[in-house]
């Protein structure tokens, strides 16, 4: 293990930035654009059947899968000849490394929703979102970056659906949850909103969604927890399966339809016609110049910001009390010297009162996405 002196003169060597690669975790419930790993169809899957549809940035919790695999989404940090996790980091050295914001560092996530076309039940051919579920005690918040930028050249086009439509009642939700796995008839409950790149969404406690087929920077408070209110679009269970996913899945503990209902919505939120006008928004100018441009792209509980530098210009940041986590989403740069990009070491963390200078060493524009400790509100 490690010791606090050798956390710090291994900081001071990297100027105060931890480099390293994303975590992969795998899924159940959806496909991918195979983005950022094969995962498009079930030949993609792991041996339990999972395919690997998300980075977790900066981790230091570990998803809570029906079927766990130990370790899945904890970062892991090489310091020398040495590996260890970043929660093992910070049980030696928590205050060097997040200052006073342990308690409200986030679980950020790059998700790769996609898949194939599927038939629905109530008459359309999609590509699936992630299936209908809620959150009951978790906030996050969504940025979708451009996908039509080196290495990915994709032009995606998408809804996601978050929110109740006007007149949907709670009986109607608990009707609908007892066809789960035979319709799709959840998903026509919800708001269809066309995913617009550089925008975003914040989904508070309670609300219905269903994350659409677009490649999703999310941020959101550390625990992996969810109901599903639906199962996959376009897809059927049966007999004991059924049953036993809808235990698992939907009920997670809870008595049955109408607790689920009860219990984990916020029947307010989630029909609230003013969704949208309250918590979709677009990024805002921090500061431009030749260099490129920053942005603020999270809101409200959340803070991160999108970094677009020039080729063969740099990005002077003062330092700040907070630390804050990076993934590299294209080209490559130096981080403080640290190399860092989108195929290789693509993920950092940026330790309390560190100044950055960030210079773009490619050929083409760098983008940049950081998270914050989450904020009171």
């Amino acid at each position: 293990m490690l010791t606090i002196e050798e956390i710090r003169r291994w900081l001071e060597e990297k100027s105060g930035v931890l480099v390293t690669k994303s975590a992969l975790v795998h899924r159940e419930s959806y496909f991918g654009h195979s983005v950022i790993a094969p995962n498009s169809s079930k030949h993609d899957a792991d041996e339990r059947g999972f395919v690997p549809v998300e980075l977790w940035i900066m981790s230091v919790v570990e998803a809570d899968n029906p079927i766990r695999l130990e370790g899945e989404g904890l970062t892991s940090i090489k310091i020398g000849d040495k590996e260890i996790t970043l929660k093992e980091l910070l049980n030696v050295g928590e205050k060097i490394i997040l200052g006073d914001y342990a308690d409200s560092w986030p679980l950020a996530k790059i998700l790769d929703i996609g898949g194939h076309s599927v038939e629905t039940s109530f008459g359309t051919t999609e590509i699936p979102p992630i299936p209908v579920h809620v959150h009951p005690q978790k906030t996050e918040a969504y940025f979708f970056p451009p996908t039509n930028i080196p290495p990915y050249h994709k032009n995606i086009s998408a809804i996601t659906r978050i929110g109740l439509k006007p007149g949907i009642s709670k009986k109607e939700i608990t009707e609908t949850l007892h066809e789960f796995g035979y319709s799709d008839r959840m998903y026509t409950h919800l708001v269809e909103h066309k995913i617009e790149p550089m925008t975003g969404w914040t989904v508070l406690e309670g609300v219905l969604h269903a994350p659409g087929p677009y490649l999703t920077f999310e941020i959101q408070k550390p625990q992996d927890d969810y109901h599903l209110s639906s199962w996959r679009l376009g897809e059927r269970l049966e007999g004991k399966e059924r049953d036993s996913k809808f235990q698992s899945e939907v009920l997670r503990g809870l008595i049955d339809a109408t607790d689920h209902v009860e219990q984990t919505l916020n029947w307010t939120l989630t029909t609230d016609p003013k969704l949208k006008e309250k918590y979709f928004h677009t990024p805002q100018v921090i500061e431009s110049g030749s260099w490129g441009k920053r942005h603020q792209i999270f809101f409200d509980m959340f803070y991160g910001e999108g970094w677009e530098i020039l080729p063969g210009q740099t990005l002077n940041l003062e330092p700040k009390k907070e630390p804050q986590a990076g993934i590299v989403w294209s080209g490559q740069a130096e981080i403080n010297g640290n190399k860092v990009e989108q195929s290789g070491l693509n993920e950092f963390l940026v330790v309390p009162q560190t100044a950055l200078n960030v210079a773009n060493t490619g050929k083409t524009n760098i983008f940049i996405y950081t998270v914050e400790p989450i904020r009171s509100v």
